[in-house]
């Protein structure tokens, strides 16, 4: 371990976007994430002694320990999320003798609460940096694996595994498409010719956000239960035909038909999203870029009224601001993005459309009818978590 006391390192561990695929990670689909330029910002420094003191810059909040206290520590908050990757990581087994401790600080561009995975980001970087520093050999799809069982363990939400990976493999100007059963992770180009992605923040944050997003995923494994009695060579939703869909809603009460009814939904529409980008990739002469758009936006929108009405995920208050803000000029699309009941809202519009400008009706609205001050950030599809070089 001495070779260890020189080692200074830099993390960046961005959140994440989901072009569409919402809720499919843990219902057999397939989802398009992409990291994005909202990121935390991780530096690993040794200290003299065997202590390890974890610094949350930006809320002023710090967290220190001896390796031979983790498991006994009470923990809270973002400290959860520190522990839990501590732990599965197995940091005490790989440094029974360390000599020397190391500080973390944490610092982070991610807004809180957004529905950018921002968890997911701090444990990925956690897990990256801890990796990188003690030279463990895991892998990227290990270390998403550690991060998702973090948000399991030790913060109580049963995640796909999306968030991490999209954190973890992310890259420039590009979607993912995460095959969540094989694990499988293809990269392919989002053209943007003269359209960009922002995001419009509703700065609320419903307290069932968790709860109901663990009842969701329990109703739709239930389901998945009663199918494979009924259909026992069933292996994942995406085999379900509209015959067996049919036999398989009769049985099922309303509300988790009207869940199931989403996911089969979204599931087509992601294949479609996927056809439209192949189709703008290979459009150079532009002929057919606008209605390609148009579609792609269309397919937001009804992304997000499946949400509203079928999975029941939305809020009020996304609700106001995304039918306010599709009705403008140069909107092609948005819908509300991550867990639910608040976050941000994902817009697909023109070049020519001006947020600071063409969204400051929308927002006074806003503000006069929940009181409420809204926001948009402009974002970039960027690399996923890496080492950052300082000269």
């Amino acid at each position: 371990m001495e070779s260890l006391i020189e080692k200074y390192l830099h993390v960046r561990a961005p959140g994440r976007i989901n072009l569409l695929g919402e809720h499919l990670d843990y219902n057999h689909g397939v989802v398009l994430p992409a990291a994005i330029d909202k990121c935390f910002d991780l530096e690993f420094k040794p200290l003299p002694s065997a202590t390890f003191r974890i610094l949350a810059l930006d809320i002023e909040e710090q967290l220190e320990f001896q390796l031979s206290e983790l498991n006994s520590l009470q923990t809270e908050g973002w400290k959860n999320y520190v522990k839990g990757v501590f732990i599965l990581l197995g940091i005490e087994q790989c440094a029974p003798n360390l000599k020397n401790g190391l500080q973390i600080s944490i610092s982070s561009s991610i807004p809180i609460g957004a529905g950018l995975s921002s968890s997911a980001a701090l444990c990925c970087g956690l897990a990256f940096g801890l990796n990188a520093y003690f030279e463990l050999g895991k892998s990227k799809m290990e270390l998403a694996l550690i991060a998702q069982q973090t948000e399991h363990q030790f913060a109580g939400v049963q995640c796909g595994l999306m968030d991490q990976v999209a954190s973890l493999f992310g890259k420039p100007n590009q979607l993912m498409a995460f095959d969540c059963l094989s694990q499988e992770v293809q990269h392919f180009s989002l053209p943007l010719k003269g359209a960009q992605l922002f995001l419009v923040d509703s700065r609320v944050k419903h307290n069932l956000a968790e709860s109901a997003y663990n009842k969701r995923r329990q109703q739709l494994e239930a389901a998945f239960e009663i199918a494979q009695q009924l259909f026992p060579d069933l292996n994942n939703w995406r085999a379900l035909s509209s015959e067996m869909r049919g036999q398989l809603r009769s049985i099922i009460d309303s509300e988790t038909a009207a869940r199931l009814t989403y996911v089969l939904d979204e599931m087509q529409r992601v294949s479609e999203v996927q056809e439209l980008c192949h189709h703008l990739d290979l459009d150079i002469h532009n002929d057919h870029t606008e209605q390609v758009l148009k579609n792609l936006g269309s397919l937001l929108s009804q992304t997000h009224v499946g949400l509203k009405d079928l999975y029941e995920v939305s809020c009020e208050e996304l609700d106001f601001l995304q039918t306010k803000i599709t009705s403008l000029p140069y909107v092609y699309g948005a819908r509300m993005m991550g867990g639910g009941f608040g976050g941000c809202l994902l817009v697909l519009a023109a070049q020519e459309f001006e947020p600071t400008k063409d969204l400051a009706a929308t927002f006074e609205h806003y503000f006069e009818k929940f009181d409420i001050h809204s926001i948009f950030y402009p974002i970039q599809i960027a690399n996923g978590v890496h080492l950052i070089t300082h000269d």
